[in-house]
């Protein structure tokens, strides 16, 4: 056989490659179609080892229908590494399976296919959408979970208003779990950066918080202190007569009667309806104490 009749045999036979290789991809993306992953992946997994990036986002794209996540990603990301002719259609298909799982109330598989973006695309900016997961999850006391987003997303984007709009949230989602020192410390870093009325509350929930927790360990010098924190800033309002009370039962305690009766007093003078909690409580207290005397 003479060089120009091989060219040709060799010509006949690509061209019968390339004609079954595009046969097979159109029979794949019909089956895809028709819901039949498992179909469009026995038409073209044969091609697997093919370079070419369409191939490999076909088989990338029946796994992640199927939910065989490490498979789509490794698939995807040897389309991606061939050539970025498919990036937005990864993005677009694993943001739509994001989404409807937000629709079914299932924030924690949203999160993990946002997760998936990440890996294959890293410069992604989906931080709006981890926020918005990071919410879902407060919404419904899954802290551990909005936490995980909410940093996650930070670490993305810290300055706009989503991001200042989700800290408030994942301070308290952080006080919540019992991750005190964390919540505590955000705290105090935001209301240094900006004294609004709004940080201060933040941080004077976790001093409420913290100083009632170490009074009922009885751990009484750490409670004052944190009690202390509110009762010097004089706000908010809505926690003074709190941090009164516990202080004045420190007080009452450590056996200083005297100095107990002035805060009680001061729970009460905080009260101008005599209606609270606290307000009866005192009462109950200065009555006792009075009759100690």
């Amino acid at each position: 056989m003479n060089k120009r009749n091989w060219l040709v045999i060799l010509s006949i036979c690509l061209c019968l490659h390339c004609a079954r290789k595009e046969e097979r991809i159109s029979n794949a993306r019909k089956f895809i179609a028709e819901w039949n992953y498992d179909r469009a992946l026995t038409e073209i997994i044969s091609l697997r080892k093919d370079k070419d990036s369409e191939i490999q986002y076909i088989i990338g794209y029946c796994y992640l229908r199927k939910n065989e996540y490490a498979e789509a990603l490794e698939y995807f990301g040897a389309s991606l590494n061939i050539d970025t002719t498919f990036k937005d259609s990864i993005i677009r298909v694993y943001n739509t399976l994001s989404q409807n799982a937000l629709k079914i109330n299932e924030p924690e598989r949203a999160l993990f296919l946002y997760q998936e973006i990440a890996k294959l695309v890293p410069e992604y900016e989906q931080a709006g959408n981890l926020f918005l997961i990071g919410d879902l999850n407060f919404e419904n006391g899954n802290y551990e979970a909005a936490i995980r987003a909410y940093r996650r997303a930070l670490q993305i984007d810290s300055t706009s208003r989503e991001a200042r709009n989700a800290k408030p949230n994942l301070i308290r989602a952080l006080a919540a779990t019992g991750d005190f020192t964390s919540a505590l410390s955000m705290a105090m870093f935001e209301y240094e950066k900006l004294k609004t009325a709004a940080n201060l509350l933040l941080v004077s929930e976790i001093q409420l918080s913290l100083g009632t927790r170490h009074f009922g360990a009885g751990i009484l010098d750490s409670a004052e202190i944190y009690f202390g924190h509110i009762i010097a800033n004089g706000e908010p309002k809505s926690m003074l007569d709190d941090a009164y009370f516990y202080t004045a039962e420190i007080y009452y305690a450590r056996g200083n009667f005297d100095t107990a009766l002035e805060l009680y007093k001061k729970v009460i003078r905080l009260d101008p309806y005599q209606k609270g909690e606290m307000t009866k409580k005192a009462k109950e207290r200065m009555k006792e104490i009075k009759e100690k005397k």
